[in-house]
């Protein structure tokens, strides 16, 4: 990388600045006097004064220019800055134009760009690592707390090692997931320096067949996006183009139905509101997605574990993965929109066979009282328990012997319990992760709402497509597995340990993987939404 001196007294008004200023206390720094255009001072208030003072010992040693020149670590330094780009970042953050204006030789010039140059790498090393932005501003639903950083440490250790570039790329996140999210930001911020894609008209509903005029300009806006995103490249290789442009052809509609998968819609190869809408989202919009998804991702551990569970809330899926290989897919039901689920964490602990379902004051208050209120029988029919609670102990009743009309939201004195059974919510097996929102993973009588395309349906659980082959997963590194099975006909509850406790997490992900093909989701809980605002 080539550092260009431009004109530093180009603005005309100078400001004497002394390193005192930027908060050191070494005498050697604080009185070198350094020229800095007016143009310039922004830059000076972002300076972590805290970090560069524990980073640079009291005196005026360099850290990236030896014998008046650059080091090989200040080349590595600038070309990772120059490259956060790819991870969605602003360079400009991290002092990128500042540093391509000061010479590091001049006398005049080259502490400060000692200087600058640390600032910038520290808060990019930091921001690739644990995030830039502080996820409970900007997303009160994440809940999964970020694994603690010292940046100045990090980068003396680096800087001590002869493998400095590989231990800055050590703190890059190391899924496949993140690795192709990077790739996609290249290819889409190409697709945005071109001019981005041009707006169809809407249409009525276009199917194989038909002649419109949208037809062509359907094609070409396939055409820019497989041509530009390579990990799409699973694609039908032949490109949408025809010798009738106008006319809905076979070819076309292999790519339209890859492109409604890739974007969570219906493949019917049908191009109906829906699809016609994923079309005209601008490139510069599935841009911004994928950089607040990358944010997203840096805000996990680097290292996740050898087995662990995923279940993304935006796509409605859950994967075990095991020594980075997963193991399971399955469909997932989570929160409605009013009582969305939250993105955390936990340990699996323990797998219940036939539970109990002990139900939330907040649902029992909410949800069964109005049902129980319009159906005298409901509570039998579900084999639900009632307890009285007005004692100040807990004492069972008859449904019956409740006027349930003179019962309030307000005022509900009572425990409602469903024991186990084909009409018990949570099913047959429950999941058992401790968190303060008693979330847990569980089975669920209702199978039939897997088959819909969006699944935000519970009170903030989230029901698994096949829970037994998540029990199986989840104990096969334990002896308790056949235990389990065996008790599969009792139908009394019963629980099993895990030998070790199994990491599940729970993220908000509306850019993710199917094998290699990248898919968009729609933003169900308008989280992208607020985040968006601050990026």
């Amino acid at each position: 990388m080539i550092i260009n001196r431009t004109n530093l007294f180009a603005v005309g008004i100078c400001l004497s600045i002394t390193l005192s200023s930027l908060g050191f206390s070494g005498q050697a720094m604080a009185y070198k006097r350094l020229n800095m255009p007016q143009q310039d001072i922004a830059d000076y208030k972002n300076i972590d004064t805290a970090s560069l003072s524990r980073l640079y010992p009291q005196t005026d040693d360099y850290i990236w220019i030896k014998e008046q020149s650059l080091s090989p670590q200040a080349y590595t330094a600038l070309k990772f800055i120059t490259n956060s780009s790819d991870h969605g970042l602003e360079p400009n953050d991290y002092h990128f134009d500042l540093l391509q204006q000061l010479d590091p030789t001049a006398d005049d010039e080259s502490h400060l760009f000692d200087f600058i140059l640390s600032d910038g790498l520290l808060k990019l090393i930091r921001d690739i690592s644990v995030g830039r932005l502080d996820p409970s501003t900007v997303d009160p639903k994440w809940s999964i707390p970020r694994v603690p950083f010292d940046a100045p440490v990090f980068l003396q250790q680096a800087l001590a090692t002869n493998y400095f570039s590989a231990s800055l790329g050590s703190l890059i996140p190391s899924s496949n997931q993140y690795k192709q999210l990077t790739e996609a930001t290249v290819f889409y911020q190409k697709i945005v320096d071109r001019g981005d894609w041009q707006v169809i008209p809407k249409s009525e509903k276009l199917r194989i067949g038909d002649k419109h005029t949208n037809i062509s300009l359907i094609r070409n806006r396939l055409a820019i996006e497989n041509n530009s995103n390579v990990k799409l490249d699973s694609r039908p290789e032949s490109q949408p183009n025809s010798k009738q442009p106008n006319i809905y052809d076979d070819q076309l509609e292999k790519i339209v139905k890859q492109f409604q998968r890739n974007h969570s819609l219906y493949p019917d190869g049908i191009i109906g509101n829906a699809t016609q809408q994923a079309l005209n989202v601008s490139a510069s919009e599935r841009l911004q997605q994928i950089n607040i998804n990358l944010e997203r991702l840096r805000w996990l551990p680097n290292n996740l574990g050898r087995r662990y569970i995923m279940v993304n809330l935006a796509n409605y899926r859950l994967k075990a993965i095991e020594d980075n290989q997963v193991k399971l897919n399955m469909r997932v039901i989570v929160g409605k929109s009013k009582r969305s689920t939250p993105s955390f964490s936990s340990q699996m602990t323990h797998v219940v066979l036939n539970p109990k379902w002990y139900i939330p004051n907040k649902l029992a208050r909410l949800d069964l009282l109005p049902k129980q209120q319009n159906n005298p029988d409901y509570f039998d029919r579900f084999n639900i328990r009632v307890y009285s609670n007005e004692s100040g102990e807990k004492v069972e009743i008859s449904p019956n012997s409740v006027d349930w009309h003179s019962v309030s939201r307000q005022h509900f004195p009572y425990t409602l319990v469903q024991d186990p059974g084909k009409r018990n919510a949570l099913g047959r097996l429950k999941f058992i992760l401790p968190n303060p929102w008693r979330i847990y993973l569980h089975d669920t009588p209702l199978k039939s709402l897997f088959d819909r395309s969006k699944r935000t349906f519970s009170s903030g659980c989230i029901r698994v497509e096949d829970p037994f082959a998540l029990a199986g997963f989840s104990l096969s590194e334990s002896n308790s597995h056949q235990a389990l099975l065996d008790q599969i006909e009792n139908k009394e509850s019963y629980s099993t340990k895990l030998h070790q406790p199994l990491s599940v997490y729970a993220i908000y992900s509306t850019v993710w993987l199917n094998g290699d093909e990248l898919v968009f989701s729609p933003d169900n809980y308008k989280r992208d939404l607020k985040m968006a605002q601050y990026l």
